[in-house]
């Protein structure tokens, strides 16, 4: 039961998380705080159900009920989302532009969606503790035995969860059915809970037996001396705040080195808690063998492992370079992503597993076993949460993810010899490992970040090495930044991924705002979404827009398009009419008050975990509402590495709300313009834009009329591409997820070879007609 509650938790996180992110955005303050409020209410209800377990009567029947709650509770949440998302709004549109503010609502909304299944779910662990680890049965090891067996059932249902929840879950279910489906199984464990638990009362335990307990609970056991509390409260804290910290560069890092997919993040995530769950299968034969030394050990051990994983962190992206065209299915590369993600995290993970199921098995056999349960796991959540939150604003940025591991490295080192020092043996072993640690990290190599960024990940290929990375960034908002330069060219990257540069895609990058350009007719203000290297925006700066909003979620991105592309982007940011705003674009939309008469996307790939979001129908009713009457939408639409169908699914999808859609190809790319009017160029006003220093220098000789050659598909050979690519009539909403795990799959294909199957497919759609009926005098 324990390790499917385990599963349905990781679901509900998830779900949460994607469903919240639609209305808080994608921008780490966000998820962190959706987070906060989500681990909040397990620690409360940690706390909670020790402090009553053992006044409890029937623990198992309580435990069965908290599960049922969680179930019913989930399972009405999808209800609520539209009033968060309302009550959003209206309290940011009421409060000052704060980045506290706006995150104390975020959490406060959350908390108030999640606080009781989250209580409810951290009550668990301490009523199956009172009712299955407890020192009533006079069987000590056993005891032990089976509180590590609760923990590395659920941590290993978690990691069931994470890999079901992105390959087959939410795929098939999409979010508010895979909430459903869980609530399912949580009322069924719930029912099969009390059943089990009606008849089966724990020992009531009269004052005088408690306090005999309280002072058994500082004494120390023969066969396995118990830290002072204080100690103890130390390890759990320490334990939950340097494993998830570890776990927040793991995922940053993995995200450069296996992918930016929603199943890569799946996989990272189901081998973390896997890890963590193996473990704590063998935290017991450690206790059993070392005794006191157990805990001096494992943490030296973590380590030691930590230490050691640097060097292979280092050379992944090799083995997706050696592998290359020997494994072209889907399929294949997904387990590749696997088996590296596994050889990257085993050893460390399976090491920090270790401390925290030792210090339960410490308190297993006694008396208060569910309170200090309790205690313990309250601690070690407050303990996560404070290292999500450290490591991922403060320590990460400031230092880089590998001078972090090696700086966790050595708190672990630390953490062995303090234990040691309070134990009765592993000293040796603790001094041993801190002093290997110490010379480790002086002594090892730094990594070689032209191989580490080369993308090898996403397409089994990378270019050759750069000549130089002139800068690299790392940080929680947009992963890893680079930027490379080979010969005169200079070449931007997030975790590996192309985003622009200053040669051969500066046309393109332009392409995005010129083609809505010719349809635009008002110029009071301008949104440009994503903003790479700056190109795009500084030529919509070359229209007569009287204000030009830009939303970028990453600093690094910021810092780097200004550093090394104020060419290509003509020194936008000194423009006064220009705006930054470091906010997701699409909260960005929800919540401010100005309408636009130009929205331009500039994205990366579809299938970057969380790019869907500005796909979905719910995205495109939200751009028709920021838009001016005449308003224009662009969106950068990928021709490579893409199946027929999830084309025709985005294009349905924007034809849904948006009646009037036209489809130009510029440089291989695929740029989607759509309004609520008719999209009609006027002959006389392109020709006033081309007399603009601003417009014609981005033209590179060009007429503004001749872009409307690049156009290739609208009106009925739209809708007729649409239907005969795509016969279910399929659309990506926020709930479907559709787009989200169906892009990832044409990674597989051969980039040439796609790109000239899409264009010469788009060509047997287009017909002579369509310049004329785009553009009047």
């Amino acid at each position: 039961m324990f390790l499917t509650s385990g599963a349905t938790a990781l679901l509900y996180q998830v779900a949460f998380g994607k469903k919240l992110s639609t209305i808080y955005g994608a921008t780490a303050y966000a998820v962190s705080a959706v987070l906060a409020a989500f681990m909040g209410g397990l620690a409360l209800g940690s706390h909670l159900g020790g402090r009553y377990a053992n006044h409890v009567k029937r623990p198992l029947f309580v435990y069965g009920v908290a599960e049922a709650l969680v179930g019913v509770v989930c399972a009405m949440t999808p209800l609520f989302f539209d009033v968060v998302a309302g009550a959003y709004r209206a309290l940011i549109a009421a409060m000052p532009d704060s980045l506290v503010a706006v995150t104390v609502v975020r959490a406060a909304l959350t908390a108030a969606v999640v606080v009781v299944p989250t209580i409810a779910m951290g009550v668990t662990m301490p009523m199956l503790a009172r009712a299955l680890a407890g020192a009533n049965s006079g069987d000590e090891e056993g005891a032990k035995r089976r509180l590590s067996a609760l923990y590395a059932a659920n941590t290993l249902g978690g990691a069931v969860g994470a890999l079901v929840s992105a390959y087959v879950v939410l795929p098939t279910l999409g979010l508010t059915n895979t909430m459903r489906a869980a609530a399912v199984l949580n009322v069924v464990i719930g029912i099969v809970a009390m059943t089990l638990g009606r008849g089966e009362a724990a020992e009531e335990r009269g004052q005088n037996e408690q306090d005999a307990d309280g002072r058994a609970a500082e004494e120390v056991s023969s066969s396995s001396p118990l830290p002072e509390a204080p100690l103890l409260a130390l390890l759990a804290l320490a334990s939950g705040f340097f494993v998830f910290g570890v776990e927040v560069v793991d995922t940053h890092l993995l995200a450069l080195l296996i992918g930016n997919s929603a199943y890569a993040f799946g996989l990272m995530l189901a081998v973390f808690l896997t890890c963590l769950g193996a473990g704590a299968s063998i935290a017991g034969v450690l206790d059993r063998r070392l005794g006191s030394a157990a805990l001096p050990v494992a943490l030296g051990v973590s380590a030691v492992a930590l230490l050691a994983s640097l060097p292979v962190l280092g050379g992944l992206t090799r083995i997706f370079l050696w592998i290359g065209g020997r494994v072209e299915s889907w399929a294949g590369r997904e387990l590749v992503r696997a088996t590296v993600a596994f050889v990257a995290l085993a050893l460390p993970t399976l090491a920090m597993g270790l401390t925290y199921p030792l210090l339960l098995r410490r308190v297993a056999a006694r008396a208060d076993v569910g309170k200090r349960v309790g205690q313990l796991t309250a601690i070690n959540t407050l303990g996560s949460i404070a290292g999500s939150l450290a490591f991922g604003y403060a320590i990460l940025p400031k230092i880089g993810s590998e001078t972090t591991l090696k700086a966790v490295a050595l708190a672990f080192a630390a953490l062995a010899v303090v234990t040691a020092r309070r134990s009765t043996a592993g000293k040796r072993f603790a001094y041993g490992s801190a002093l290997a640690s110490l010379l480790t990290v002086i002594g090892l190599p730094a990594w070689d970040m032209k191989i580490m960024t080369n993308g090898a990940n996403v397409y089994f290929a990378a270019a050759a090495p750069p000549d130089e990375l002139v800068y690299v960034a790392e940080d929680v908002h947009g992963g890893l930044t680079s930027v490379a330069r080979r010969g005169d060219v200079l070449t931007m990257y997030t975790n590996g991924k192309f985003q622009g540069d200053n040669g051969w895609e500066v046309t393109a990058q332009r392409s995005f705002a010129h083609f809505p350009s010719l349809f635009v007719t008002g110029y009071e203000r301008a949104l440009v979404v994503g903003l790479g290297t700056g190109t795009t925006l500084g030529t919509v700066e070359g229209y007569p827009f009287a204000h030009i909003d830009v939303a970028e979620i990453s600093p690094a991105i910021v810092e780097s398009a200004r550093r090394f592309f104020s060419e290509t982007n003509r020194n936008a940011f000194d423009d006064p009419r220009v705006s930054l705003v470091m906010n997701d674009g699409r909260n960005h939309l929800l919540l401010t008050p100005h309408r636009y008469d130009l929205i331009t996307i500039e994205l990366s790939s579809v299938w970057f975990a969380g790019s869907a979001n500005l796909y979905s129908r719910e995205f495109y009713e939200l751009c028709r509402e920021r838009l001016q009457k005449r308003g224009v939408l662009q969106q950068w639409v990928q021709l490579h590495h893409i199946h027929r169908r999830e084309l025709a699914v985005v294009l349905r999808t924007l034809r849904q709300v948006f009646p009037h859609a036209a489809l130009f190809v510029g440089g291989n790319q695929g740029i989607v313009v759509a309004a609520t009017e008719p999209l009609v160029a006027s002959r006389a006003a392109l020709a006033a834009h081309d007399a603009r220093s601003g417009v014609r220098d981005t033209l590179a000789g060009a007429r503004l009329e001749d872009l409307l050659e690049k156009l290739v598909l609208s009106g009925p050979e739209l809708d007729r591409f649409i239907a005969e690519s795509d016969g279910a009539g399929l659309v990506s909403t926020d709930d479907n997820l559709y787009l989200e795990y169906a892009t990832p799959k044409g990674n597989v294909l051969d980039y040439e070879a796609s790109i000239r199957g899409v264009r010469e497919l788009l060509q047997g759609y287009t017909t002579p007609a369509l310049t004329a009926r785009h553009l009047a005098p």
